[in-house]
């Protein structure tokens, strides 16, 4: 059952009003909700690929202007006679049939200008584009076909003077001369026969609901479930990012590290001696380091240049038991063979990000974090606005990276004892004072701000100063 309310942010009365348009397309429902009396705004309404056999409870909506019902199961549309504004109709891919009794309702829309029954057993009947057309002037696209100026008037010389030929009296019937031999009108008949044998079946088909067992599984991805475990844990998602760098800091890193480079291509000697200087000085406005600058050296890349689908698991674990495992090539095997050769200083980045990057620790990190403070001061000093943002967000960046494992507390210790309960009867408290001092680098009066926490119960009360 198709509801409404599965498509706005609230379920409540207010909300519901305020809707204009609803899309509830390809749900594979046989009916409509009540509760769409409650949406009495209504526009527009997506319900194509349902199977729905009838549109109901929509009596209320008078205000729809667009319904979208194509590849349903309809065989009427008798539950759109209030819609005085409809504009849009579409209802192609149904069963509608009894193309004089369509007429009838379809002539109350006024306001109509696009009607689509493609694809219904009403748009095979002898002169059906003719006869809406004629009926139906305000039409200006039928059937995904614009309605031109010939078409009407052939409709307004054909369509009236269809009831006077279907008047005239019948004489002696005529005998057909089709040219077709006996033999022939025999295979016609009986293609005939099957093709509506085999329109039947399709018919008992589409009436039946077909379902799936809710028993029945799908199988479970292996690589889906790695990925789920691995960064489903906050705690894991830290460990990892503590040696690879995160999507956005590899943006960062690689046009550092072209900037770095001074030039678009590199040969051998000027890539180790990139590694090297990455490896010593690190990135120190990101907090992390190269691991190991000795590259050349095995081929660190051949852990994570492994394909991690599960194709290719399946594929690499066949080779291993067959024997013919692969050999992981080195990226820079180029280089290897020939000093002299060059590589792209783009490529030579993308490269170095695939390796492992890990943080500085937690001292270095205060350390360059309080060096960041005080150029942030001077440039303030200066009036340098461009270098307080940059000296402000550089440390933030570093102040965010050390107390990232703080937060998903990644720097705890397991232990066997159970953790005793904390003590109801104290509670903590911070009070923010501030402290008129002088600044040693520019000499000014400032304003510093201190932290006191403090413990309070009911007859003592403990004091630790933190700035």
């Amino acid at each position: 059952m198709l509801d409404p309310y599965t498509c706005i942010v609230k379920r409540n009365r207010k909300y519901a009003s305020e809707c204009t348009e609803v899309h509830l397309a390809n749900h594979g429902a046989e009916s409509l909700s009540k509760n769409f009396d409650h949406f009495g705004n209504l526009e527009v309404v997506w319900l194509q690929g349902n199977q729905l056999s009838r549109v109901e409870n929509l009596q209320g909506n008078f205000r729809i202007r667009e319904i979208y019902l194509q590849n349903n199961r309809l065989v009427s549309l008798a539950g759109l006679r209030t819609f005085k504004f409809l504009k849009v109709l579409l209802a192609s891919g149904n069963q509608l049939r009894n193309l004089d009794k369509q007429l009838g309702l379809l002539s109350r829309f006024a306001f109509l200008q696009k009607l689509d029954l493609f694809d219904n057993p009403v748009s095979e009947e002898p002169d059906y584009r003719l006869r809406l057309i004629y009926q139906l002037p305000q039409v200006e696209i039928l059937d995904q076909h614009s309605v031109k100026v010939k078409e009407r008037l052939k409709a307004d010389e054909v369509v009236p003077n269809l009831d006077k030929v279907s008047a005239v009296k019948v004489g002696k019937p005529r005998v057909k001369e089709d040219g077709f031999s006996v033999l022939e009108r025999q295979c016609i008949r009986t293609a005939l026969e099957i093709r509506q044998k085999r329109r039947k079946e399709e018919e008992a088909l589409l009436s039946r609901s077909i379902r799936v067992a809710p028993e029945v599984l799908p199988p479970d991805c292996k690589v889906f479930k790695w990925n789920r475990e691995r960064w489903s844990d906050p705690r894991r998602k830290v460990q990892h990012e503590l040696t690879r760098p995160t999507p956005w800091e590899k943006m960062e890193f690689r046009s550092f590290i072209e900037k770095k480079c001074e030039k678009k291509q590199l040969n051998k000697e000027e890539v180790q001696a990139l590694a090297k200087e990455l490896s010593e000085k690190g990135l120190e406005e990101f907090g992390r380091f190269l691991k190991s600058h000795e590259i050349f050296e095995g081929n660190p890349w051949e852990e994570t240049s492994q394909d991690t689908s599960a194709l290719g698991m399946s594929l690499r674990l066949h080779n291993e038991k067959s024997g013919q495992a692969e050999v992981q090539v080195h990226p820079m095997e180029k280089l290897r063979q020939d000093p002299e050769a060059t590589m792209p200083a783009a490529a030579v980045s993308n490269l170095l990000l695939q390796l492992e990057w890990p943080r500085y620790d937690d001292d270095f990190l205060e350390k360059r974090i309080a060096e960041l403070y005080d150029d942030l001061r001077r440039a303030d000093f200066q009036g340098d606005k461009e270098a307080v943002v940059k000296y402000r967000t550089q440390a933030l960046r570093l102040e965010g990276a050390k107390s990232l494992k703080e937060h998903v507390e990644l720097n705890r210790k397991e232990t066997g004892k159970v953790t005793e309960k904390g003590r109801f009867d104290v509670f903590p408290q911070t009070v923010i004072r501030s402290k008129r001092q002088i600044d040693e680098s520019t000499g000014r009066i400032v304003l510093k701000v201190d932290m006191d926490l403090r413990s309070t119960s009911m007859g003592t009360m403990s004091k630790v100063s933190r700035s």
